[in-house]
């Protein structure tokens, strides 16, 4: 039998603790809150995406809604769902009064 040698991982060296860079960011400090309010008030509204759950009958009314418009009017599943959701944004704010 041959005997195989095993190579030696190559690793980055540890980054001390106390460097000028590392020391800047915790004295920099802030906080979630403050970076979100700070990208609200630039006006930068980033798109993002997600996944949701729906059952198969809520999903089964959609399509039939769907079904029920000519075609031209027809729109896809997700813009559906995101008229429905800026929809009740819309009737909450109206609610609460902002």
């Amino acid at each position: 039998m041959i005997a195989t040698k095993k190579k030696s991982k190559i690793a980055m060296p540890p980054t001390p603790l106390n460097s000028p860079a590392m020391l800047e960011a915790i004295n920099k400090g802030g906080s979630v809150k403050a970076a979100a309010v700070a990208e609200s008030e630039l006006g930068e509204d980033k798109l993002k995406s997600f996944t949701f759950k729906i059952y198969e009958s809520e999903l089964a009314q959609i399509r039939d809604i769907q079904d029920r418009l000519p075609k031209r009017d027809r729109i896809s599943i997700h813009d559906f769902v995101v008229a429905a959701v800026k929809d009740k944004i819309t009737k909450e704010r109206k609610r609460v009064g902002e």
